[in-house]
């Protein structure tokens, strides 16, 4: 058993089993993962929306990168009104997005480049023009409880037909609608368009194991899935209490027992598959959650495929974030990982606003750096890689659903297009995103400086300080060395793996001031007395890559909010 030593300064030590160090780890346990959300990433047709050609047209950009993996956002057939997580039919690919054909050179392509095919399942709900609702509108068989429906209640003052509770759908406003024709509310933990399945029905269950058999028959190497939290709701349908601030506390419509058990159940079917031949294959759960409820969702045994997003980086800091709330955000979710089992680090995604806005633009190559070097998984959203922002977004161009329903006063608080505009590639036009006049949402105006080939020219860029640290990721060091997370002060925030002689040192200077970094004050005190060379180091740290720092001579002044990356490595697999 390989073991992972959690070491934190003026603090107690953790000791914490890992997974065994193996030469043949399934690619899960050590993947880049990178998310592609299709209508922002490349217009191959130019109709101003991203489609599966364009993203087979840049897959050589993904091999560039580094990228193990990619996990697409939804391609099915929809009508669109949340953007493809409104699926009215499981098994097609939506014309918007090019074709079947599309779909399997994408498929054939990555294959040739040794980049796993991950799509996004959306089993909570479907669209309300989906065959299945429609026809259980109509209480036809078998689909007449495909979905969640209620007679309601009457009002005890007014006598007028009400919902049968008081649940709210997580896009405002009551999650029940009423349907006229069936004369039932139906239960939407999402949009009204957005009807849950009702997954105590077994028929249902054996409806989505044939979509995850289909996709996987046209050789997917896995999903992620969303919002599994909401899979299952109170057989009672009881009422949520309400908490002090207003809010309500969700405990009968979120994170019941028996949405594990249906989540184990399709990781038994994947699984199954990869016995059949032997090509390792993953399940990776959307779970907003604290972090005792966020792990029960990890598989165990041959279900350990299952595995849930960690997203304490993305949701718990932000620029005011000191380097010791850091070093405790990471070694929270560390210690408490069940043995076994492998963790995973998000920084981004099309729900949540861009890093640079989050933690602010200097902290780009640091946070890139740093889910690089921890073990496991990197998970990152396409565009985060060159440092794109949010883009602002005027009323008159909003279309988020979320956005819309809240208003022309209020829209900003959780519009999500922001983080979602067109991926920006060069300095022409629609930053060579679209050959259409408009596109779906606007391109940041910024896009002439931020681009991808501006970066790739340039001597120093987010770009190559990504591929820097994806092209020391199989090392053994990153594969199977000991971990240590240190804060020697609130503004310094160190890293270290090690393997037998080796060790890669990560650096970060979370403060206001430049920082001279010395063996005395800090390589010495923490036995990282050796030579070591720089890998690569944030663009504006004023470091370069190749630099020596040498054993009892260690003198490195860091700006602001910059890293620096440092080896001491023997051998690279």
């Amino acid at each position: 058993m390989k073991w992972l030593c959690l070491c934190c300064v003026a603090a107690v030590t953790f000791v914490v089993p890992m997974a065994d160090a193996q030469d043949d780890l399934p690619w899960w346990r050590t993947a880049v993962f990178y998310q592609v959300y299709p209508r922002s990433f490349k217009d191959s047709n130019g109709d101003g929306v991203g489609d599966l050609k364009g993203i087979t047209e840049k897959a050589e950009y993904l091999s560039e990168l580094g990228v193990t993996a990619i996990w697409i956002s939804p391609i099915f057939k929809s009508p669109m009104a949340d953007f493809g997580y409104d699926i009215s039919d499981y098994r097609q690919i939506d014309p918007i997005f090019g074709s079947m054909e599309d779909f399997k050179d994408l498929s054939e392509k990555l294959k040739n480049l040794n980049i796993k095919l991950l799509l996004d399942l959306v089993p909570n709900h479907s669209s309300d023009e989906h065959e299945w609702f429609q026809k259980s509108i109509r209480r036809q068989d078998p689909y007449t409880d495909y979905y969640v429906w209620h007679d309601g209640k009457r009002d005890n003052v007014t006598n007028k037909r009400i919902p049968p509770n008081n649940w709210v759908s997580m896009f405002t406003g009551p999650a029940w609608t009423w349907n006229e024709e069936r004369g039932q509310y139906y239960l939407h933990n999402f949009d009204k368009k957005q009807p849950d399945l009702n997954y105590r029905n077994p028929a249902v269950v054996r409806e989505m194991d044939d979509v995850i058999r289909f996709w996987l028959d046209l050789g997917v190497d896995g999903f992620r899935v969303d919002a599994v939290a909401f899979l299952f709701e109170d057989e009672q349908l009881r009422d949520e209490p309400v908490l002090e601030d207003g809010q309500q506390d969700r405990i009968y419509t979120q994170h019941l027992p028996e949405t594990l058990e249906v989540l184990r159940h399709w990781a038994d079917i994947v699984y199954n598959y990869t016995v059949k031949d032997g090509k390792p294959r993953a399940l990776f759960a959307e779970v907003y959650a604290d972090i005792p409820t966020t792990l029960k969702y990890y598989g165990e045994g041959n279900q350990n495929l299952l595995q849930p997003f960690n997203f304490q980086l993305l949701t718990s800091g932000n620029a005011s974030t000191r380097a010791s709330e850091l070093k405790d955000l990471i070694l929270t979710w560390v210690d408490a990982l069940p043995s076994g089992t492998t963790p995973n680090w998000v920084i981004g995604n099309h729900d949540q606003g861009r890093i640079a806005d989050k933690y602010g633009p200097e902290m780009v190559d640091a946070m890139n750096l740093l889910t690089g070097v921890l073990p496991g998984v990197k998970v990152v959203y396409n565009g985060e890689e060159i440092g794109m922002q949010n883009t602002f977004i005027r009323w008159d161009q909003t279309v988020d659903p979320i956005g819309q329903q809240l208003g022309p006063y209020r829209y900003q608080v959780g519009s999500r297009d922001p983080e979602r505009t067109p991926m920006q590639w060069d300095d022409s036009p629609n930053a060579g995103f679209s050959s259409s006049k408009t596109t779906w949402l606007p391109v940041n105006p910024n896009y002439w400086r931020l681009n991808v080939e501006a970066q790739r020219s340039a001597e120093s860029s987010h770009l190559k300080v990504f591929q820097a640290m994806t092209a020391v990721r199989n090392t053994y060091v990153l594969l199977h060395g000991d971990l240590s997370v240190l804060a020697p002060d609130d503004d310094t925030l160190v890293i270290v793996r090690t393997y037998q002689n080796s060790s890669i040192v990560l650096l970060i200077n979370m403060g206001s001031y430049i920082t001279n970094y010395t063996t005395q004050n800090l390589f010495s005190p923490l036995n990282l007395d050796f030579d070591m060379s720089v890998v690569t180091a944030s663009v504006h740290s004023g470091i370069k890559p190749g630099t020596v720092v040498k054993k009892g001579a260690a003198n490195l002044i860091l700006r602001p909010k910059s890293a620096v990356l440092l080896q001491h490595i023997t051998y690279i697999l």
